[in-house]
């Protein structure tokens, strides 16, 4: 590794939070209006701003920590929603720390030792604990009622 996993580490983490906050102000600033004007009558866009409004938050967590699609795309799409640029400048960056920190050490120790049983064992670690974090996503997701990509929200008459 050029860096090591500390430095590597900080500088993935500000060229991803730079890299998805710009992305979503591009978007905002160039798609947004045009967005509402050609679409934003339309029930499926109102409803999809109504969603964005009642949890965008969570649901922008439940995607950054779920990664069915790509971070770039989800990007510039939260740009064209009524999403605000802190929170998810703030929840993108906080999210996608994990993976990254992860993705860093392991690299660096296989570039420093090699493929050693210990860098099996340790990457099957890191990747039981990626795997976890995304089920406690999707838990997340679904005590807070947020439809997972693929699938509905039920709400109890109770």
């Amino acid at each position: 590794m050029l860096f090591g996993p500390l430095t590597g580490s900080l500088l993935s983490f500000a060229a991803a939070t730079l890299a998805s906050a710009l992305s979503f102000l591009i978007a905002r600033w160039l798609g947004r209006d045009l967005l509402q004007r050609y679409v934003g009558h339309t029930a499926a866009f109102q409803a999809i701003e109504r969603g964005i409004a009642r949890s965008g938050c969570d649901f922008l967590i439940l995607t950054r920590l779920v990664p069915l699609f790509p971070y770039n795309i989800q990007n510039y799409a939260y740009g064209l929603t009524a999403i605000p640029f802190w929170p998810f400048t703030l929840i993108s960056a906080v999210a996608t720390l994990p993976g990254l920190v992860i993705y860093s050490v392991m690299a660096s120790e296989l570039a420093r030792e090699g493929v050693t049983l210990a860098f099996a064992l340790k990457l099957s670690l890191a990747g039981g604990l990626l795997f976890a974090l995304v089920q406690m996503g999707k838990r997340f997701a679904r005590a807070r009622r947020v439809a997972t990509p693929g699938e509905e929200v039920r709400h109890d008459p109770t």
